[in-house]
């Protein structure tokens, strides 16, 4: 019988844990030094399997395909009908717990791509099994669960790695390395928005349908989710703003667009937080919400305040920014005591210095990260998996610390008060029934 993730399990597993890819040279073994992973791939392709392989799924199945895949799983075969055409001879599964038991002895690394409620129950399931793990993002859907995968993932001892694929770009990068070597100067403010949610919030839940498609196991598409009869209106895209599901427009670009403040300025610790927002429910994300975090000094790093705006609001225009150019859907700017860094898009994507005059006469910092080959994220941990360096955005060091960051943001949405963060107990300070909305219990399904 397949293992299932009950909450006892799990809380039991987090307490004993407190083509071109087999030849390149920058993933041929012999060139790699030791690494500190086990269970590594060494000579041979790495053998992957796939759960969640429509929409985003497809992608990050086609980016392992130079490797092996062993096994495809969806809950849905009519959504992960062109995944399974292209690979006619790899075997399929709607049940991720079947395709582990069946093919345990065959797997070496598992893509999770699936609806955020169920990133952490597949992802530590996988990693109980010694499998290295690439979880789309938000790596979780609440922050209880972003600590016990840290926790599993360095039990385990596996190859991690989130899939916010900016982390691997060279913007996020020149953005770290230009606050490092004082272009702005101390960073006091940053400023976050996106054009987010492009898909239902604050409505009511939709009226139930009869039945679901005889290609969907709605039971299993549910999972660790509470029950509820089947509506169309949810699956396959439209659950990211149902908080059973998704974690609303914060939660599902955060781990985009904060990436590089959180990156640069090790936005770790306590913090003060507050958020206002329209349409917010106990079902369903808001239309649109702005936080603010207020952070201390950390280290040699003076204390910031970071702003996030979505559903249509914005930030102030950046000081310095040229009055004929449109402020984008989504972006990021830094006001320093020497200046502005502004970063368009939502992989902080072309940054540049304020005014424009500035960058004609600023010289450029030596590059002091390592770059990824050809910026992938998929690349990374495949290297990783055969004895390269650790992937960026690794649970242990980045992804679980970032989730968390960001599902703050969604803590003082739902709470709809300020509060203080206390990250050694993991709790609101004096307030113990956020509690509900730090940690989440599980439906056996």
């Amino acid at each position: 019988m397949p293992s299932r993730p009950t909450r006892r399990r799990f809380l039991h597993t987090a307490g004993l844990a407190t083509a071109a890819l087999v030849t390149a040279p920058w993933l041929r073994a012999d060139t790699l030094p030791d690494s500190p992973y086990r269970n590594l791939v060494r000579g041979r392709k790495v053998r992957v399997a796939c759960v969640g392989v429509g929409g985003k799924g497809h992608e990050d199945t086609m980016n392992c395909s130079g490797e092996e895949l062993v096994g495809l799983c969806d809950v849905d075969f009519a959504r992960g009908a062109q995944t399974f055409q292209l690979f006619p001879n790899v075997p399929r599964f709607r049940d991720y717990r079947v395709m582990l038991d069946q093919l345990h002895d065959r797997i070496d690394a598992v893509t999770i791509s699936t609806p955020d409620h169920m990133h952490a129950p597949i992802a530590l399931a996988a990693m109980e099994r010694g499998k290295h793990v690439y979880v789309q993002k938000p790596l979780t859907q609440t922050i209880g669960e972003a600590r016990l995968l840290k926790a599993a993932a360095a039990k385990a001892g596996v190859v991690t790695q989130m899939g916010n694929q900016g982390h691997a770009f060279e913007g996020c990068r020149l953005i770290k390395e230009w606050i490092e070597a004082g272009a702005i100067g101390q960073v006091r403010e940053v400023h976050c928005w996106t054009n987010r949610p492009v898909w239902p919030q604050g409505v009511a839940w939709p009226t139930p349908d009869i039945r679901p498609p005889d290609t969907l196991d709605w039971n299993l598409w549910l999972g660790v989710a509470p029950y509820r009869p089947f509506v169309n209106e949810v699956a396959p895209f439209k659950w990211r703003g149902f908080w059973d599901y998704g974690c609303g427009a914060m939660g599902d670009m955060g781990c985009h667009v904060l990436d590089a403040p959180f990156w640069a300025l090790n936005l770790r610790g306590p913090v003060k937080v507050r958020a206002e927002s329209e349409g917010n429910t106990a079902i369903c994300a808001p239309k649109s919400s702005h936080v603010i975090m207020e952070f201390p000094s950390r280290g040699a790093l003076a204390p910031v305040l970071l702003t996030w705006s979505d559903g249509g609001r914005r930030p102030a225009r950046p000081p310095g920014l040229d009055p004929e150019e449109k402020l984008p859907g989504s972006g990021t700017y830094y006001v320093g005591d020497a200046g502005i860094l502004y970063s368009p898009g939502d992989y902080s994507d072309s940054p540049r210095l304020l005014p424009e005059s500035r960058m004609d006469s600023f010289k450029r910092p030596a590059r002091s990260i390592p770059r990824i080959p050809k910026g992938s994220p998929y690349l990374e941990w495949l290297r990783a998996i055969k004895g390269g360096p650790a992937p960026g955005s690794n649970i242990v060091d980045h992804s679980a610390d970032l989730t968390e960051f960001t599902l703050l943001g969604n803590l003082a949405i739902r709470l709809g008060r300020p509060f203080e963060w206390d990250p050694a107990a993991v709790a609101c300070v004096g307030q113990p029934d956020a509690a509900r909305l730090i940690h989440k219990s599980y439906r056996v399904f």
